[in-house]
């Protein structure tokens, strides 16, 4: 029995590590800009202009080296945003 319950147990723990490391946002940059973004604990992650990405959920801060442009907002796990370029002001939206 307490075999049982041990492998319960760990392929329980396994599952819930799996669905929390697979854990993302989908991100769409519409702009010329390519940002680097970090969002919640995870840094550098590229977001290219005129692409889709995911990135990790979180409050997102990116910038664009070049031009010195932010966006910064927040994306919860499953979410759709998006970086659109409104006037030359980079704002992310969600979908």
């Amino acid at each position: 029995m307490k075999t049982l319950l041990g492998a319960i147990l760990f392929t329980a723990a396994l599952t819930a590590a799996a669905h929390d490391s697979s854990a993302s946002c989908r991100i769409h940059n519409d702009t010329g800009w390519e940002f680097k973004v970090e969002s919640g604990n995870t840094s550098n992650q590229s977001v290219g202009a005129h692409t889709t990405t995911s990135i990790a959920p979180g409050k997102i801060k990116g910038v664009d080296e070049k031009s010195g442009k932010s966006v910064s907002g927040q994306c919860k796990d499953g979410d759709s945003v998006e970086i659109t370029d409104d006037h030359g002001v980079p704002v992310l939206s969600v979908k």
